[in-house]
């Protein structure tokens, strides 16, 4: 009986309409990543929206201690820095000088977030055929080498959902069902898309970064 259950809605599911997001690397020239088998780390405080703060610094997390194990700390389990909470992207000199003396960490990773567009709900109903609406938000992943003074790795992703206005129907062409299933529409949300952007960044940094042996 479960499994029937299961079965039709995964059916169901299938026959809805649903928007495919588009995922879009922005800086196309940072075509080498980092050295993951040198030095200590310090993740910053996410700078995002509350409601996706906690997912987002425990993807960012786990993925840096993967790559790093304990040469990754999280700035909030460390004592005694001597740094302002929020860090600024694209930081001079003068500022990684003073992260350098501050944490005394070697590397500094700082990621901020964007709900630049937030127009549809997750799920859309009857919407009409003019109807024009974006989903779209954005993150940026950056990492300091805090003992040369220089930004090592900077990439922004794009993350974006739409529905656009549709082509007007042909004569004799089959009416537009007005039945519920036929007219329900899934959208990411902007925080799933925030999500989506994150890991697009961090899969595009592992593949061109120098890893531990037992990560590969």
């Amino acid at each position: 009986m479960k499994l029937s259950i299961f079965l039709l809605c995964c059916i169901t599911l299938i026959s809805l309409s649903c928007s495919t997001p588009t995922y879009i690397l922005t800086n196309r020239g940072q075509t080498i990543g980092v050295d993951f088998t040198k030095g200590k780390w310090v993740l910053n405080e996410l700078d995002c929206p509350s409601s996706s703060k906690e997912k987002l610094t425990s993807v960012s997390y786990d993925f840096f201690k993967k790559n790093l194990n304990d040469s990754l700390f999280y700035i909030k389990d460390v004592k005694n820095l001597l740094i302002t909470r929020k860090i600024p992207l694209n930081p001079n000199a003068t500022k990684l000088k003073e992260l350098k003396v501050g944490t005394g960490f070697d590397y500094f990773i700082n990621i901020s977030t964007k709900r630049n567009k937030n127009e549809m709900n997750s799920i859309e109903l009857y919407q009409t055929d003019n109807e024009v609406a974006l989903n779209q938000s954005e993150v940026t992943l950056e990492i300091y080498d805090l003992n040369s003074k220089l930004i090592i790795y900077t990439q922004r992703v794009v993350g974006s959902t739409s529905k656009e206005k549709k082509m007007t129907a042909w004569p004799g062409e089959t009416p537009k069902s007005d039945k519920l299933i036929d007219n329900v529409n899934f959208y990411k949300s902007s925080n799933n898309l925030m999500l989506g952007s994150l890991k697009k960044i961090l899969k595009d940094l592992k593949k061109k970064s120098i890893l531990n042996k037992k990560d590969k």
